[in-house]
């Protein structure tokens, strides 16, 4: 009886081993489709684009780095104590529990993937702004200066609004992990619906 326990721990302890070698491939794929296809993107609206597009391209990628960062680490810091005094409602808790346990994954596709990836973009498209901007001035001295110093702008940029969501996420952990789960019931609500739809039309 102890022999046959044991090795039910062995095939256990192998499965998990498995799952987490298969999630490892799974996240390098996302990455590497995801990249690939924000890179394409970038390329083909940056190479065709005003400096002030790039601009916008820029800030959007900056935001969706530092939001993805806060997001990811209101999940992993979130205490399951603080999230039962503000999540009353049962299924939402539960909801809320399931995305704590699996922050580990939750956190390295919204920090490792879409923060890293983003972060990338951030540098591709301020290459994109001094490339065109040092077009018009004649000073290849001075066109140096101004792709350092715009690669010195989105560092700095991106570590103070990374710090001050970093701080706010530590601090709101519960209430941010509350409101996603809020915004991924509605779209489940959603989808319900327009599927309910699509077969009440079927049916008619």
């Amino acid at each position: 009886m102890v022999i046959k326990n044991n090795s039910n721990k062995v095939e256990i302890a192998k499965l998990k081993e498995r799952k987490k070698y298969v999630w490892f491939v799974k996240i390098s794929i996302l990455a590497f489709c995801l990249s690939l296809m924000l890179a394409l993107f970038s390329e083909l609206v940056l190479n065709r684009a005003h400096v002030i597009v790039a601009i916008i391209l820029l800030i959007v990628f900056m935001l969706l780095n530092v939001f993805s960062d806060m997001l990811g680490l209101a999940i992993t810091s979130c205490q399951i104590e603080e999230l039962k005094k503000q999540v009353k409602d049962e299924n939402q808790l539960n909801f809320c529990l399931r995305l704590i346990k699996s922050s580990d994954k939750v956190s390295s596709i919204l920090c490792d993937v879409v923060g890293d990836i983003c972060g990338i973009l951030c540098g591709v498209s301020g290459t994109m702004i001094a490339y065109v901007l040092a077009r018009s001035i004649p000073l290849s001295s001075f066109n140096i200066f101004i792709g350092a110093f715009i690669s010195a702008l989105i560092a700095g940029l991106t570590v103070l609004f990374k710090a001050i969501s970093k701080n706010y996420a530590v601090n709101h952990s519960a209430k941010i992990v509350k409101k996603i789960v809020n915004f991924l019931t509605g779209v489940k609500i959603f989808k319900k619906r327009k599927s309910d739809k699509i077969r009440l039309n079927k049916g008619n």
